[in-house]
């Protein structure tokens, strides 16, 4: 790509947001992220984590040393992302965003530089899927949260099928992850002043191994297993939704997930 291009596609993207200027290139011509931006902003995110949080951080040592993989997450706040970006620091974590916060100029310029990339919410966007496989099959690590957005009310809310068809479709190791007590940081980030005690738990990570194309029920039963990886690892008053679905499941989070939540109920 020619400079003279580059240059115009991020005037374009400064002056009318991201939105309009993905009407014009295909989203895999994008360029790349600025990584100055990137790590800066994610370094200032984990201090302020450190300082303003009581951070547990578990299973670190579940998450794949290299290759491209996802993780799967509850949502609390808007914080989820710096929070998850800012532990898995110095990899690089590739964010879809609602395309509505690329409609705004500056902001949208902002979250392009740090690599996130738009999506169609409530739609079925083949533009951002295809972008999520491209990235995972260049070794990148892709984070997702299945619910589309933040649970007003802290607990589970149905899960759309992007994350499940991504994780068919590319086949890329999907580790779960469940977050508890950020929902602290709704109220701003002078939230930290509080210290809110906040957890995160990696699991091991899984894959489907799906071969073909992924239909309606293979979708259904890929994102059944992803949110029981999640509410496995959730105290009960997480589990929204699914609280019933996965009644098997005991009221105490598993650190390990639900095969050994099960059989920790079964033996008590």
């Amino acid at each position: 790509m020619s400079p003279w291009l580059k240059l115009r596609r991020v005037f374009l993207r400064a002056t009318i947001g991201e939105s309009k200027l993905l009407l014009r290139v295909e989203m895999p011509a994008m360029p790349n992220p600025w990584w100055p931006w990137y790590y800066g902003c994610v370094l200032a995110c984990r201090w302020y984590f450190r300082l303003g949080a009581r951070l547990e951080v578990i299973g670190m040592e579940h998450l794949p040393k290299s290759g491209g993989w996802m993780f799967a997450s509850n949502h609390l706040s808007s914080a989820d992302p710096s929070l998850l970006t800012s532990i898995l620091l110095p990899r690089w974590v590739r964010y879809m965003g609602k395309i509505e916060l690329f409609r705004k100029p500056v902001l949208g310029f902002l979250f392009a530089l740090a690599g996130t990339f738009p999506v169609r919410r409530f739609d079925r966007d083949l533009g951002a899927l295809r972008e999520a496989e491209t990235l995972l099959a260049a070794g990148e690590i892709v984070g997702m949260f299945p619910e589309g957005h933040r649970s007003e009310t802290g607990a589970l809310i149905e899960a759309h099928p992007g994350t499940a068809l991504i994780a068919l479709r590319s086949n890329a190791p999907v580790v779960p992850v469940a977050i508890t007590g950020s929902e602290a940081f709704r109220k701003g980030p002078f939230s930290g002043l509080r210290q809110p005690k906040v957890r995160v738990i990696f699991g091991k990570p899984f894959q489907f191994h799906h071969k073909g194309r992924a239909r309606r029920a293979d979708v259904e039963a890929a994102s059944e297993r992803i949110m029981r990886e999640i509410a496995a690892r959730l105290p009960a008053h997480y589990r929204g939704v699914y609280l019933e679905r996965f009644r098997d499941l005991p009221s105490k989070a598993s650190i390990n997930g639900p095969a050994e939540a099960v059989a920790t109920e079964s033996r008590a």
